[in-house]
């Protein structure tokens, strides 16, 4: 029969923690203001229409530089539509000034390189960043292989270079028996608002290496911008990790782990966390100081932490320190022991042109967090994470270490203080422009209306009547434009109405009721756009004729 043991994990992130997603901010939907990267859709953004004409005519011309340069020219218009708010690295704000839009380099064949900028993202649910299950249980995993093997040699050459073929042997087993399927780490959630931060990840050499005008020679690699989990955050996530206890069952070859490997001890895969990743932290931050690349501050208080308050909960079992997500080395996925570690290293091309590369012990590079892209000594490794098993009494030198960290950073709330304000602002701007584009659509439709019930009512006019319309048409346009003014008599306007009047009195097929509407027509506009005597305009014009007096 299977039981189910349950532990709650927290965890602190001691350094910055990258896990991507595959997804990337771009200058298209991030700006950066204030230290604060501002992460955007688009199209969700509500432009002004002289902006709005701008930006698609840079679409329509393909100018991807002039686009990178219109959202960082006009980033108060996207602001306000940001769904993720993230500080980032003072040298990543400077060069985001100067690099947007701009060419980075030209090929051999005149073709320009542009800066693309991207952000690769963190993985994260909705508007919180999180560390998946899945890298919770590898950085497990390699620890209870290592403690399996305890440092033994690898002869079988198909071994040290297949870790499946290691794997099968150590777990006695293939994936149908492994005892890590008795494991089952749940993702790692934000207990509250986790900070988050944007850093260059850089490469540094292990060695120091001199070219031949004895400058220091360094990697090839170029800085990479990344969104991290901020280290200095007291129990920020948190899991649950479930074992699968088999009790007594025996094995069987088909489907049951061997019992002396299944994962029922949780202070024993501690251990072998502890067993694994300790000496790498440590070795790390010695080769990284020796070098004197490594962040001081950062160094002293890890080495204080380890030796108070986390070093009885390591050697307990009560807590793991695990290294988790991208940058944490070839060596901290690796088993330990002389030879046993075979890492692939690329050695660049031969003579021959073809790809070299050599299996070692060891990697030749540090990929490092930085503020800076140029950074050579306040640097700080990826990944390092502090997971609690099931805490109970608090840890105030820990605390009081995240919250030393928590005042470096920007206080994120008057920030999302600030953007709600702007947010507000944007929204009821919105709602102005929907209003007013509302009311121009009334507007047209109304025009369309009008222009439809005129043009049914001129078909059913007959020819007189239309001139009649026609006359009060136009002397209603000149009045408005004259706006209270008179033209003088005997213009153009004076004669329009004469010639009315006699057209009139002549034609032959003219109703009496259509004189006299022409007769009403001429004395009531006339006069309001040519200075003239009424009663000198009906006796000249012969109105009482048209209306039928004689």
């Amino acid at each position: 029969m299977k039981f189910l043991r349950n532990a709650t994990l927290a965890l602190t992130p001691l350094s910055p923690i990258h896990i991507g997603c595959g997804e990337d901010f771009e200058p298209t939907s991030y700006v950066i203001e204030d230290g604060i990267l501002y992460g955007f859709d688009p199209s969700r953004a509500v432009l002004p229409e002289k902006l709005a004409k701008r930006l698609g005519e840079l679409g329509d011309k393909a100018d991807l530089l002039g686009i990178q340069r219109f959202f960082r020219d006009h980033r108060s218009h996207f602001m306000p539509h940001a769904d993720a708010l993230i500080p980032v690295a003072a040298g990543l704000a400077a060069d985001y000034e100067r690099q947007v839009g701009q060419v980075a380099n030209r090929e051999s064949n005149g073709n320009r390189v542009f800066n693309q900028l991207f952000v690769e993202r963190a993985s994260h649910t909705g508007k919180q960043a999180y560390i998946p299950g899945s890298s919770l249980k590898g950085a497990l995993r390699t620890a209870m292989l290592d403690g399996i093997n305890r440092g033994q040699r690898i002869t079988d050459p198909d071994e040290r270079r297949n870790s499946a073929r290691l794997e099968t042997r150590l777990l006695q087993g293939d994936f149908a028996t492994s005892p890590l399927r008795l494991l089952k780490a749940g993702d790692l959630m934000p207990t509250g608002e986790v900070d988050r931060q944007v850093l260059y990840a850089v490469n540094r050499k292990k060695d120091c290496v001199l070219d031949r005008q004895g400058q220091e020679r360094q990697p090839r690699g170029i800085a990479a911008r990344k969104e991290c989990i901020a280290p200095g955050q007291f129990r920020a996530l948190q899991s649950l990790l479930t074992v699968h206890d088999l009790g007594a069952l025996e094995a069987n070859e088909k489907s049951i782990p061997a019992e002396g490997l299944r994962p029922t001890n949780l202070a024993r895969i501690a251990g072998d966390c502890n067993r694994y990743h300790l000496p790498r932290l440590l070795a790390d931050i010695r080769q990284l100081d020796q070098r004197g690349m490594l962040n001081p501050a950062w160094k002293r208080s890890i080495e204080t932490l380890l030796a108070g308050e986390l070093k009885a909960l390591l050697d307990s079992g009560r807590a793991m320190l695990i290294r988790l997500g991208r940058y944490g080395g070839a060596e901290s996925k690796t088993l330990s022991g002389d030879g046993v570690a075979q890492i692939k290293i690329m050695e660049g091309k031969g003579p021959d042109g073809r790809q070299r590369s050599s299996f070692q012990s060891t990697t030749k590079t540090f990929w490092l967090a930085a503020e800076n892209a140029n950074d050579q000594k306040h640097l700080i490794p990826f990944g390092w994470a502090l997971v609690e098993i099931d805490p109970q009494a608090d840890l105030p030198q820990l605390r009081a270490w995240c919250e030393q960290q928590a005042q470096a950073r920007p206080d994120m709330g008057t920030v999302r203080a600030r953007f709600a304000e702007a947010q507000a602002a944007a929204e009821a701007e919105k709602i102005r422009q929907r209003t007013e584009q509302a009311a121009i659509q009334q507007a047209e439709l109304a025009r369309q209306a009008a222009e439809t019930e005129r043009i049914r009512r001129q078909a059913s006019l007959s020819q007189a009547m239309r001139e009649i319309e026609a006359f009060i048409e136009h002397f209603t346009k000149r009045a408005e434009q004259l706006a209270g003014r008179k033209e003088r008599p005997n213009g153009a306007d004076h004669q329009k109405a004469g010639a009315l009047a006699r057209t009139a009195l002549e034609a032959s097929d003219w109703s009496q009721e259509e004189r006299t509407a022409a007769a009403d027509a001429i004395e009531t506009w006339l006069p309001k756009v040519v200075a003239v005597d009424i009663k000198d305009v009906r006796k000249k014009l012969k109105l009482g004729m048209l209306r039928g007096n004689p």
